[in-house]
């Protein structure tokens, strides 16, 4: 197994990791299985990916809204 790991697993990873793995006791371990508990991890990977960048554009609309703010006070200041 390599590629990067995820922070964090949701609740259907962890379960979907389990089954595969149990499996894998039982079985052996097979390529199919590695593929298998691979792309699982692909796709956790990916969501905290698209997670992580909704937060970052969210934090930015915030720091824009933050700045139009500023901007307006300072003009609202500057006519006085």
């Amino acid at each position: 197994m390599s590629g990067p790991e995820p922070k964090q697993y949701t609740a259907w990873e962890i379960t979907k990791l389990a089954a595969l793995v149990a499996k894998g006791v039982k079985t052996g371990p097979t390529a199919k299985l590695d593929r298998q508990i691979e792309d699982v991890k692909a796709k956790a990977v990916e969501r905290e990916r698209v997670e992580d960048a909704a937060r970052a554009r969210v934090a930015a609309e915030r720091e824009a809204v933050r700045f139009e703010a500023a901007v307006a006070k300072a003009a609202r200041k500057h006519r006085k």
